[in-house]
């Protein structure tokens, strides 16, 4: 309501106001000013300057309202069992990872067992091997009649190591079918399947072993029964051509000069024989080794290193190790001085001619040939071949079977193959 334009409403209010208060002596009413500024302020603010007029469609309003409801319930009834379905399936999937995550403990659990149980064993078979050993010094330092008294006392003992070395074995197996669990935790988090427990998995970088497999079938070579010369065996399961014969029962000697590598290789292979020597035409010296960081690069040729870190800058030289020094022959002479091996695998990081130049092969000639055929390089390397290693075993009378992209297979000529 408005009373700006209102002047009998000004005047009963001016007059109300009048009488509330005592009249002077003269008989008027004295003004009250503050209550007339308070009314001034009412007539200006009276009127809401913001003010439009909303028209009242009732049956349209009516219509909208009703149009929303019916949307907040249709939503309602949609989105509310999605919300109850992702709910179900998050509770779900959390219970599943709890379970999952409780088998893998105890598969560790299980693996960490056996390897202790195996450390335990390996260091009480090392014991008794120092101690036969000492035994039998013992007996050749007594003369003959001396001797026949410890012969029924080193009988017993040999009998005991031999009994040892099997539970070793059954140490091994054990601990191998732990690590081929059907199922293990990848590295990224998921579930991975792993390979079967079967002797023809291929433990090679490119399935040399599979392919050496095939020509012994082929020529009726028990695979188990094996022999094997393995120069730069690096690791003794990963990426070995050698290591798929030695679950099957094969044996051989390992070489390589990286110290840390050959004690890996003699706890796992404790069958073969493994020498932690550098390879040279000049024996009993001491030679410079080089490690590197990069897996499998390792090389007593300092210009080889230094081009795998021109070629990768990722790579360097860890550490510089003094190591023994032995000859193809020495190794020859004392291992295979009957019988040539089945296989000789050479993996000595660029100087693989050099090697195969210091084999006198008119009197050692090994059926299979594994050789390291192309340079590193920091990706794949495709169509590139040593053309002078071919030519060098064409010429000592081996013919390449395979060529699996890294390495070449050859085979001596003088033995017929039929597929």
């Amino acid at each position: 309501m408005s009373t700006k334009n209102d002047p009998i409403l000004q005047k009963v209010i001016a007059d109300k106001l009048a009488g509330s208060v005592q009249h002077t002596a003269d008989g008027s009413a004295p003004v009250n000013t503050a209550m007339l500024d308070w009314l001034d302020r009412m007539n200006k603010t009276a009127v809401n300057r913001s003010y439009r007029d909303i028209p009242a469609y009732s049956f349209k309003g009516k219509l909208v309202r009703l149009v929303k409801r019916l949307m907040r319930r249709l939503t309602f009834w949609y989105v509310e069992p999605c919300m109850m379905q992702q709910t179900d399936y998050n509770s779900a999937n959390n219970r599943f990872s709890a379970e999952v995550n409780s088998e893998l403990n105890t598969m560790r659990m299980q693996l960490a067992d056996a390897q202790s149980a195996k450390q335990a064993l390996q260091g009480d078979l090392s014991r008794l091997t120092q101690e036969l050993a000492q035994l039998r010094e013992l007996v050749k330092a007594m003369d003959d009649g001396t001797a026949s008294r410890f012969a029924g006392f080193a009988h017993e003992q040999q009998a005991f190591e031999n009994m040892a070395n099997a539970r070793l074995f059954q140490h091994d197996e054990q601990l191998r079918k732990l690590e081929k669990l059907t199922f293990l935790h990848g590295a990224d988090g998921e579930l991975l399947p792993e390979e079967a427990d079967d002797v023809r998995a291929s433990f090679s970088q490119s399935g040399e072993d599979a392919i050496i497999r095939y020509i012994f079938g082929t020529l009726g070579i028990d695979p188990g029964a094996c022999r094997y010369l393995d120069l730069g065996a690096n690791h003794a399961v990963h990426l070995s051509n050698t290591y798929g014969f030695y679950r099957e029962g094969a044996s051989g000697v390992l070489v390589d000069a990286n110290p840390v590598l050959t004690q890996e290789l003699s706890e796992r292979r404790p069958r073969d024989i493994v020498l932690n020597r550098c390879l040279s035409d000049q024996p009993g010296v001491k030679l410079p080794f080089y490690v590197m960081n990069g897996d499998g690069l390792s090389t007593m040729d300092h210009e080889a290193a230094l081009s795998f870190i021109r070629d990768n800058p990722a790579l360097k030289i860890e550490r510089t190790v003094e190591v023994d020094s032995i000859t193809i022959d020495e190794i020859i002479r004392e291992h295979f001085a009957d019988k040539a091996p089945e296989i000789m695998n050479i993996d000595v990081e660029g100087m693989e001619l050099t090697i195969l130049k210091m084999i006198d092969f008119a009197k050692f000639r090994p059926l299979l040939i594994i050789c390291e055929m192309i340079e590193y390089k920091n990706g794949l390397t495709v169509g590139e071949k040593n053309a002078e290693i071919l030519a060098f075993m064409e010429q000592a009378g081996y013919r390449e079977f395979a060529f699996t992209g890294i390495n070449s297979i050859f085979i001596d000529a003088g033995k017929e193959v039929t597929a």
